[in-house]
């Protein structure tokens, strides 16, 4: 009914199977803040993220919200940074792995600064400009744009490699499922003694291309927080390639 993402929906169900299994089925104020008192020391986010998959279930699906009434969001400021791996251990991270995909899936992911989900939807055929080496994806939600990004010559490389030895006929960018996927970045992370996730590599490609010169409202458009009408500015055309020369003058390496 609420017309949500299939992910959210996906984890939302998730958070009510841990909160039944935690509360033994008992539903009251003093279970939910019982519960939420075990994520006091995650993350902002990751507490948010369980308060969002509670409120759903228990004032929307069990129709009680005044059992939500006054329990309220972690605040979310720059004093909780991810401890972003260095240089070199971004290089281990890659030399980890032990195929083309995977590699090519590393390499995009740091060089693109693309979501977790926002990759993994990309259309081959339709949403990679292989000339320029454009990403132009389609991802669009509520909460979330999609922006105009590039990946380098270290992915191009690789990322021809997976592509070329392809016998299917997928529109799917990166044909891999999710326990495959997942294992990419627990291989990585063990070889580089760092944790390594596409959410981490988003945040490292950020400051890489701060640290190049990039200015700010252009990694906004290359990550996808720039609003819908710049964005599509930018889509085609002599913006596109203007833009392109931007991503290419920053020179923004992986492996060097």
């Amino acid at each position: 009914d609420e017309r949500l993402e299939p992910r959210v929906g996906r984890d939302y169900r998730n958070i009510a199977r841990r909160f039944i299994k935690f509360s033994k089925g008992i539903v009251s104020r003093e279970t939910i803040r019982s519960y939420l008192t075990t994520y006091l020391s995650k993350a902002p986010k990751t507490y948010n993220n369980q308060l969002d998959g509670l409120r759903a279930f228990i004032a929307r699906f069990l129709k009680a919200p005044e059992l939500m009434d006054g329990f309220k969001k972690a605040h979310q400021n720059q004093n909780y940074e991810i401890e972003l791996p260095s240089k070199a251990q971004i290089k281990k991270g890659f030399e980890g792995l032990t195929d083309d995909r995977e590699r090519a899936i590393y390499l995009f992911y740091a060089s693109t600064g693309l979501r977790n989900t926002e990759g993994l939807k990309l259309n081959r055929f339709e949403d990679i400009d292989h000339e320029l080496r454009a990403v132009k994806s389609k991802h669009s939600t509520r909460t979330k744009k999609a922006g105009v990004t590039f990946y380098n010559q270290e992915c191009e490389l690789w990322l021809q490699k997976y592509l070329g030895s392809r016998k299917d006929n997928s529109e799917r960018l990166f044909c891999i499922g999710t326990r495959e996927f997942i294992r990419i970045w627990r291989k990585a992370s063990e070889k580089a003694g760092a944790k390594i996730t596409p959410q981490i590599l988003r945040k490292w490609h950020s400051t890489q291309l701060g640290e190049l010169g990039v200015p700010d409202r252009y990694v906004d458009i290359f990550q996808g927080r720039a609003p819908k009408s710049v964005l599509a500015k930018f889509y085609t055309g002599k913006e596109l390639e203007r833009l392109k020369r931007i991503y290419d003058r920053a020179g923004l390496k992986v492996l060097e």
